[in-house]
């Protein structure tokens, strides 16, 4: 287990504490099994493709003032991928990219 895996299971774990809610609950939520949301807390299952994170994050965050915005972005770098570009923010292009 790397240490990005064990980093995105504790990021998990710790955000659905804070949202209140149980694997079961958080599993109805989000349409995956309890039984898959358990190995990724405990980091038995590695890299979770990022719209099972998106659907996990909407999980955690329906119902739940606790969880806001900055968490779910902590969840979405913890799992390695890009953090949610937020509204107004603008688009960094390289110049590179220009042709």
């Amino acid at each position: 287990m790397s240490e990005k895996d064990t980093e995105f299971a504790a990021a998990l774990k710790r955000l659905r504490l804070k949202a209140g809610k149980s694997r079961y609950k958080l599993a109805q939520w989000c349409g995956l099994s309890e039984a898959y949301l358990l190995r990724l807390e405990n980091g038995e299952r590695a890299n979770p493709g990022r719209d099972v994170v998106i659907l996990i994050s909407l999980a955690l965050v329906s119902n739940s003032p606790a969880v806001d915005i900055f968490d779910i972005e902590e969840l979405m770098l913890s799992a390695g991928y890009a953090p949610l570009r937020k509204r107004g923010e603008p688009e960094i292009v390289s110049a590179s990219s220009s042709v």
